[in-house]
């Protein structure tokens, strides 16, 4: 799994957490609250049950001490006198209670009960025994609670109820209240409850979200220093090859406005662009003789530099960039299958590796090589499309020809020496290892580069030493390098500011850039002490003139002849 899916699992997973613990504590919070809320209701019940006993014992009170009167004139008196439910209504609302007492053949349909309430009076008339109900009134609960009177002696004995018998349900006393809610009952209790459970959700997303960030940092850090040392590796590449570098940057590049025009999302175009970054890291394992080469290279150098996108693929199979590493090794097949690691064909080759392989090779076209100069954009979009469906997968070449119609074009790559230290790595091609001096690539370079370099050479001087084997087998092989370097000094100290190139052997082409006399006589006594010859073929040019190695060797042949 790579990193980047591994930060978005970790993220996943600390999302999901965060949901399972917002819900634990909010069960327990509404666990907590609800038996808060049933305590506070039982509390309610056996507060308003002790009113109704209290009530009914008071009914039942007045009822002996009415029985005990002298005479059936005070026993009427007390009922007119003495208005016990008002009495008892009074009381009841010191407690927050409304109070009724009521005779058992009142009709409950006459009055506009409210559903809970009615069933819990019937039930109270069945079963004789006491109901209650919970309902809401106004946006609050309330509590009614219904008790029966069944007739007792008192009842029957003050003619009150005297129809009626012992045990016989006479009447009954209702009692409302309005129940508290947790808040109003207990308000210290709720905001402590209310506080702790805040507190500790909070405490448990802190936890959550700190070792996620943890997690997601130590992941961050970990692709962080890998990429490092990615790119610690292209920065190599780049001191030895500068053109791979530059190259590596614009293939990026043009990879990501590909795909970014196809409608990929951003962490497509993010990881194509890595891709295209890396592509060529494997380089770093190719030996300086091949990669630096400023010349096309032969079978068996080409096996050696195909090697890099396997080099590339092993030094990108870890992770952070194990998913790039496929694209990278499949950048250089071809559609039609002919190309190398794996000779994939069509689809079976990786969509962004076949991306990659488009931008690579518009700019390979596109740029300067020591060996040949870049085409036009022209030259390079008929390419494209002259290989669509053969190397490149035709809609990929669809997409690049309208997305490199206006691409802003490298100026001035080259794949030449840009410091000392760059003509060092590179001396092994342009240098001459027995004198130090130009060899015939350095020579092939300039025709092919001289506007460029700005160049602008007037007339080149071909000089051989005819009959230089007999100083060879007169002093030996090692006394005649030393001879040719001695040649090559003196030369050089005549025209300082030609551009001097050992071409074969015994042969030196002096490339003049500026007007001078010529003047051979120093080189001509320096060889004279040894009885050797100096031949001499001179060249005028026209500044204008674009001259090819093949071209020299034409007009030198064509001296030789009028000669």
């Amino acid at each position: 799994m790579s990193v980047s899916k591994r930060i978005k699992y970790f993220k996943q997973i600390a999302i999901l957490l965060t949901f399972f613990w917002t819900l634990l504590t909010t069960i327990f919070v509404v666990y907590q609250f609800y038996n808060e809320e049933k305590h506070i209701e039982e509390s309610s019940l056996e507060k308003i049950k002790g009113v109704a006993e209290q009530s009914v014992a008071f009914v039942y009170w007045a009822y002996e001490q009415k029985a005990r009167a002298l005479s059936d004139e005070q026993k009427y008196s007390i009922r007119s006198n003495f208005s016990l439910k008002e009495l008892l209504s009074v009381l009841a609302k010191h407690s927050d209670m409304e109070l009724d007492i009521a005779s058992i053949s009142k009709d409950l349909h006459a009055f506009p009960l409210k559903p809970t309430i009615k069933k819990a009076l019937t039930q109270m008339k069945e079963s004789e025994e006491d109901r209650f109900a919970l309902f809401e009134k106004e946006g609050e609960k309330h509590l009614f609670y219904v008790k029966p009177m069944p007739a007792n002696n008192a009842c029957i004995m003050c003619h009150v109820h005297n129809d009626k018998k012992v045990g016989e349900l006479i009447g009954y006393t209702t009692l409302e209240m309005k129940v508290p809610t947790f808040k109003e009952a207990n308000p210290q209790t709720f905001y402590f409850l209310i506080g702790t459970y805040l507190g500790t959700w909070l405490l448990g997303l802190f936890a959550i979200w700190w070792i996620h960030a943890r997690g997601r940092n130590y992941l961050n850090e970990k692709t962080k220093m890998y990429e490092e040392s990615m790119y610690a590796l292209i920065d190599m590449v780049e001191k030895r090859d500068s053109y791979t570098a530059g190259h590596s940057q614009r293939v990026a590049e043009y990879s990501k406005m590909l795909v970014m025009e196809m409608g990929y999302s951003g962490d497509d175009v993010d990881f194509i662009y890595k891709a295209g970054m890396l592509h060529d890291i494997g380089k770093i394992e190719i030996p300086d003789a091949i990669l630096l080469k400023p010349d096309k290279l032969n079978e068996m150098e080409y096996s050696l530099i195909k090697r890099h996108s396997t080099a590339s693929y092993e030094l990108l199979s870890r992770e952070p960039f194990s998913l790039l590493s496929t694209v990278v090794l499949h950048h250089h097949e071809r559609y039609d299958g002919g190309g190398y690691p794996n000779g994939l064909k069509a689809e079976q080759i990786p969509f962004f590796s076949q991306v990659i392989t488009v931008a690579d090779a518009f700019d390979a076209m596109t740029t300067n090589r020591a060996y040949r100069k870049s085409l036009s954009r022209e030259e390079a979009l008929a390419i494209l499309e002259e290989e669509s469906g053969k190397q490149f997968h035709p809609f990929i070449v669809k997409i690049a020809k309208e997305v490199f119609a206006d691409v802003k074009l490298p100026e001035h790559t080259t794949q030449m020496p840009k410091d000392l230290l760059e003509e060092m790595r590179f001396s092994y091609y342009f240098r001459d290892q027995l004198t130090g001096f130009y060899n015939i690539n350095y020579l092939k370079f300039v025709f092919t580069h001289a506007r460029d370099c700005q160049y602008r050479m007037l007339r080149i001087d071909h000089l051989n030493c005819t009959n230089f084997a007999t100083y060879n087998k007169k002093y030996g092989w090692k006394k005649g390098d030393e001879f040719l370097c001695l040649i090559a000094k003196t030369i050089q100290s005549i025209y300082p500011e030609a551009i001097i190139v050992r071409a074969y052997s015994d042969n030196f082409l002096v490339l003049h850039m500026k007007e001078n006399e010529r003047n051979y006589a120093v080189v001509d006594q320096l060889l004279s002490q040894y009885g050797l010859v100096m031949q001499y073929q001179h060249i005028e040019l026209d500044t204008n003139e674009t001259l090819t190695l093949e071209i020299l060797e034409d007009k030198l042949l064509h001296l030789e002849n009028e000669v």
